[in-house]
């Protein structure tokens, strides 16, 4: 069968319980309440949750709760509720714009700081009324924190107040023609719901607890908290100031009836505010005890023990009730509860996705490695035959066509001998690869690597290769020049002289890289002068345009007897010869 557990930590206690059995039968196999010492309280708050963790380990081994099935209850110390109306009832769009429309909801908080969560309480097709939630993260990190160096990893995360509205439903205390007040009562703050036909209808805090007495700020908490309960409660949630020894005893009385008279204050307020159909018969208290509130009566209306457990379900006989928000978080994980928060929803955003995700991929890795695998075989398959069969056959009488055999003579003599040496184990019948001989296809590849080393060295010896590069040459480079001038049937030039110089590289100035400069002396005929001087002007236009011209220079033109052309002297063009080879190439 199931089990489960759920465990709720305050500033000043804690309480579990472990369930057993399924959502409509189940029992309690465990509980249990302790108590945080000042000094462990006083560190939690600071955020060492070193000592509480130790707590909960300690209680954890001691009661052998289930460590992967747990739910962690949050105190609503800090929590603000509100009512919002959104039109439209698409979770997804509900959860991309939750945020934003509540944000003006709540002007205590900075929304990129809290964890806000929701409740649809009704849907149609106009929209949907939520019932949102707001805490501070470092609230839920730090409990978090708290339950993993316990060793106990919760699966989800909620506030007390749902954890208290699961418990009364399940309970069967709420009915569709009646209404009910629930009641849990904190260390420093008490959470107030409104159930009317068996649904929930509004949640609130009052920032006032049972263990409020025992802090200095008693009164000031008292004037900060609002009407509607979403005061910060400064004076009510400090531990570390809050526990003072050596009280006068009327003034603890004192502490003590002014807690319990703000309490039934705001009690009273809840029922006046209550927009519910049903008048609200019954209040229905749990968590810590105050004196004198069970038993009597607000407004009119009765207030009572909630009694949310089974006869014989397992429960102590008193104090079952500051297990109730305990044993809502354990119910609700073995999948029951009306209400399913989710305090984890953006820390686990990303993890739900990737478990979504995390079947599919791996199993298109294994896939994948076994396509792998397969292919492989396949290749070292193919491989091993082109060795044995093919290539170690060819190897063989590449061999003895160069060293020679016993039935062919060598091409080479004499012999070298490193070469020799190399052929021996092919020849052999019972070749056997590895420790020093290598498999045929890799003795080829060394082979070739072998041919050309000697190639080179063989270049370099008979002065085919040499290590200082030759200078860019002049006669390509007037070639280049005079291909240009013949790559126009309608020019009529005629070349009077052509030479070239080598020209460094200009470390100064223009920057130049080395280059050849060619002079060009020439006339153009034509018709007329002008026509002339526009095939001159094509000439340069087409010479610049060339991937290997750096610049062309302007000569001096002056026109032929009977104005049949034009004449220059002089003319420049600058040639890049690395830029021409790799034209060439191109």
């Amino acid at each position: 069968m199931a089990r489960s557990c759920g465990i709720r930590i305050g500033p000043r206690r804690f309480e579990l319980v472990v369930l057993d059995g399924s959502p409509k039968r189940h029992k309690i196999t465990a509980y249990y309440a302790g108590e945080f010492t000042a000094e462990e309280s006083s560190a939690y708050a600071a955020g060492d949750v070193s000592g509480v963790a130790e707590v909960l380990k300690d209680a954890a081994r001691s009661h052998r709760i289930p460590t992967e099935n747990v739910s962690l209850i949050v105190p609503s110390d800090h929590a603000a509720y509100r009512r919002i109306t959104l039109p439209f009832s698409d979770r997804a769009k509900i959860e991309q714009v939750i945020k934003f429309e509540v944000e003006n909801e709540l002007p205590q908080f900075d929304i990129d700081d809290v964890i806000v969560d929701y409740h649809v309480m009704t849907e149609n097709e106009q929209g949907a009324e939520l019932l949102v939630s707001a805490l501070p993260k470092v609230d839920v990190s730090r409990a978090l924190e708290a339950m993993e160096k316990a060793g106990l990893e919760p699966l989800e995360a909620e506030l007390e107040g749902s954890t208290l509205v699961n418990s009364a439903l399940a309970a069967d205390i709420s009915h569709i023609d009646d209404a009910q007040l629930l009641v849990h009562v904190g260390e420093h703050s008490t959470c107030v719901a409104v159930v009317a036909g068996a649904e929930i209808r509004e949640l609130r805090v009052i920032h006032i607890g049972a263990m409020s007495h025992l802090a200095s700020e008693l009164e000031d908490a008292a004037g900060d908290a609002g009407e509607d309960g979403d005061a910060d409660a400064e004076g009510g949630e400090s531990t570390a100031q809050a526990d003072r020894t050596g009280l006068d005893p009327i003034e603890m009385n004192r502490r003590i009836d002014q807690v319990i008279k703000r309490i039934r204050r705001e009690i009273g307020r809840t029922i006046s505010a209550a927009r519910t159909a049903q008048p609200i018969e019954a209040i229905y208290a749990c968590g810590m005890e105050l004196p004198g509130l069970i038993g009597s009566s607000v407004l009119d209306v009765p207030v009572q023990v909630l009694d949310c457990f089974e006869a014989d379900a397992g429960q102590p006989a008193d104090g079952a009730g500051q297990l109730v928000a305990a044993y809502g978080g354990a119910f609700r994980q073995l999948g029951g509860g009306v209400m399913t928060p989710s305090l984890r929803r953006e820390e686990l955003r990303y993890s739900g996705t990737w478990e979504r995700l995390e079947f599919p991929v791996a199993f298109a890795a294994l896939m994948l490695a076994t396509f792998l695998g397969m292919v492989n075989i396949v290749q070292i398959r193919k491989i091993d035959a082109l060795n044995y069969s093919g290539i170690l056959q060819y190897l063989r009488n590449v061999n003895a066509w160069i060293v020679g055999s016993d039935t062919m003579p060598a091409i080479l003599n004499p012999v070298p001998k490193d070469l020799l040496d190399r052929s021996k184990p092919y020849a052999a019948k019972g070749v056997q690869f590895g420790e020093g001989v290598q498999d045929p296809l890799a003795e080829l590849e060394t082979i070739d690597q072998m041919l050309k080393q000697k190639i080179v060295a063989l270049q370099k010896e008979v002065g085919d290769i040499q290590e200082i590069p030759l200078p860019p040459s002049a006669f390509a480079s007037m070639t280049c020049v005079l291909n240009v001038l013949n790559s126009n049937e309608d020019w009529r030039p005629s070349l009077r002289q052509l030479r070239a110089d080598y020209t460094k590289a200009s470390r100064q100035g223009d920057k130049l890289p080395e280059h050849t400069k060619v002079r060009l002396d020439a006339t153009f005929f034509a018709e007329s002068v002008p026509e002339a001087s526009n095939d001159i002007t094509a000439f340069d236009a087409a010479l610049r345009e060339q991937p290997w011209c750096l610049g062309v220079e302007q000569a001096t033109l002056t026109p032929t007897e009977g104005d049949t052309g034009l004449n220059f002297r002089g003319k420049v063009i600058l040639v890049d010869p690395s830029k021409l080879f790799s034209s060439r190439a191109n």
